[in-house]
């Protein structure tokens, strides 16, 4: 019983160590989609002609990372939900002009 256990342990702890670096690959990845996403939002400022309607968005997108509350020192899963809704509002907004 005792050699099975340890055994179990072990290959317990192996997939545990796995699943570390599943959690930092995937985890790395999700952020570098979402500073993609980031970057186009910001090649589509620049590119936008001047007129009030996009004014107005401008100024809706700016209040809406202003109204932003994290914590990112406590790297909670609610602040990446967060940033997750935002992007993904700044880039539909984008994706209309």
């Amino acid at each position: 019983m005792n050699a099975r256990f340890h055994n179990r342990q072990r290959r317990l702890s192996a997939s545990l160590q796995t699943l570390r670096l599943l959690v930092k690959e995937v985890g790395g990845n999700y952020l570098a989609g979402l500073q993609a996403d980031i970057a186009r939002v910001d090649r589509a400022l620049a590119d936008v002609e001047p007129s009030p309607r996009r004014m107005a968005e401008l100024r809706r997108m700016s209040d809406w990372i202003d109204k932003l509350d994290l914590k990112p020192h406590k790297g909670r899963r609610r602040d990446l939900k967060a940033l997750d809704k935002l992007i993904k509002r700044l880039t539909e907004t984008v994706e209309q002009w």
